[in-house]
């Protein structure tokens, strides 16, 4: 029993994201907004979608579970996680609908999006369609809040991966994503509060955070999600950096100094970063370091899949540079 455990461990090592993929479609002119005729830059998208072609890039051998239909923008999109080196081996193939796609627009507020993905193809997944030996051999598996709210079918998809992840081991990545036309109800929030107490990682923003706990300083925020199981949280605080906690201690990640240009797949990036540092067992400074370099190299840059993820050298870079500056205390410290 005991060699046969060692091999299994062994052989953990894909960091998988369950999700919908989308085509971001982007204004090719400065300025130009949804309703005006004009040039157009498709790109693949989708959270989970940004999420493993992150950790493929970053090293953490990303592989994407999900439906795509058999239309040319599927094909697009799964060609792209291909040449990202995103496994695909468990994709579900259907004739169920098309991808859905994502219009955007910047506006001088920020970004604006337009979905187009009513009964999509990629919503449709269900729980019968996911392979349990291919979910327990992962090393982690990831989702996005707002799958909960997207279809049945998909939340119960995400359901059954967390339970085949819970009762083989794997670590559970779990990404709130709070989105207020999605979250607008008292059974949507039990939902997201069911995710976090059964997530291993969580990586919200400080105002989910708030949100989530009902409390309104970081050191309460992390300290709240910490006791509803989570045993590590980043908590991101857009141009101020991040604070991650475990075991105890909190690193504080700070900002750097870098024009924000789109932040688009920062969040996505950031965790997908966090589960590459856990996987290779970074301690915990550099691996504040680690996830803060990544999730701001991917806002310098317009679009997100094909267009600004960064690669491990590039984040490796950065946080070599020192232009990232982490401070660690204890948890019970920080107010």
């Amino acid at each position: 029993m005991r060699q046969e455990r060692d091999d299994r461990d062994a052989a953990r090592g894909q960091i998988l994201a369950l999700g919908e993929l989308l085509v971001d479609l982007i204004p090719g002119r400065e300025g130009m907004r949804i309703e005006e005729a004009g040039p157009i830059i498709k790109t693949a998208s989708g959270s989970a979608g940004i999420f493993a072609c992150a950790a493929a890039l970053l090293g953490g051998c990303g592989g994407f579970i999900g439906k795509v239909g058999n239309d040319s923008l599927s094909r697009m999109v799964m060609r792209t996680l291909k040449e990202y080196g995103v496994d695909l081996s468990c994709v579900t193939h259907s004739n169920e609908g098309q991808v859905g796609l994502a219009f955007l627009e910047y506006l001088p507020e920020g970004r604006n999006y337009q979905y187009y993905r009513k009964n999509s193809v990629g919503s449709l997944l269900r729980a019968d369609e996911l392979d349990e030996d291919y979910i327990g051999s992962a090393y982690a598996v990831h989702f996005p809040g707002m799958l909960l709210e997207l279809t049945p079918q998909m939340r119960g998809a995400c359901e059954r991966m967390v339970e085949i992840a819970r009762k083989k081991g794997v670590m559970v990545s779990f990404d709130p994503n709070i989105r207020q036309e999605l979250s607008a109800d008292a059974c949507a929030r039990e939902r997201m509060l069911w995710a976090v107490r059964h997530a291993d990682v969580v990586a919200p923003t400080l105002a989910e955070g708030r949100m989530i706990t009902g409390e309104e300083h970081m050191g309460e925020v992390l300290r709240a999600l910490h006791a509803m199981g989570p045993r590590v949280v980043a908590l991101t605080r857009d141009k101020d950096g991040l604070v991650l906690s475990r075991d105890g201690v909190a690193a504080i990640a700070y900002g750097i100094d870098e024009k924000a240009v789109d932040p688009t797949g920062a969040g996505d990036t950031l965790a997908a970063a966090l589960c590459v540092g856990l996987k290779e067992e970074m301690p915990l400074e550099a691996l504040a370091a680690f996830c803060n370099c990544a999730g701001t190299l991917v806002i310098t840059k317009k679009g997100a899949i094909g267009m600004a993820l960064p690669t491990r050298s590039e984040v490796d870079a950065m946080a070599a540079s020192g232009v990232c500056r982490v401070e660690c205390v204890p948890l019970e410290s920080l107010a």
